[in-house]
């Protein structure tokens, strides 16, 4: 069984933010799921990525993809998992994990950092 892979990543609140993803199997996007969830072992996901198959960047790949995560999600740590699904649509392997820092817009920093003295 290979090992799951791990990419952290950060993100600002309300803007959508796009990772490529590639596999070394030939897999359609619609077999995977991903979704951002606030611990590791919840079974309720706060957001779920917007999966596209694109043309392979590398030789390496045989399939790969593009993954947008969209929405607003409050500020805060998470953790998503992606998932290749076998054909009764039930997790079959996990490909991808890490962690989502989203952070606050670019408005709101200078009202939360006025209330701050140093």
């Amino acid at each position: 069984m290979s090992q799951i892979k791990q990419y952290n990543f950060v993100k600002e609140q309300g803007v959508p933010c796009s990772f490529i993803l590639e596999y070394n199997k030939e897999v359609q996007a619609d077999a995977l799921f991903a979704v951002v969830r606030a611990n590791a072992s919840d079974e309720e996901y706060i957001a779920k990525f917007d999966i596209v198959k694109i043309e392979n960047v590398s030789d390496d790949a045989l399939s790969t993809f593009k993954l947008t995560l969209d929405g607003d999600i409050p500020q805060g740590r998470y953790v998503y998992d992606v998932f290749v699904y076998d054909s009764n649509n039930r997790p079959k392997t996990k490909i991808l994990k890490g962690h989502v820092l989203v952070k606050g817009s670019v408005s709101d920093r200078g009202r939360l950092n006025a209330d701050s003295s140093v």
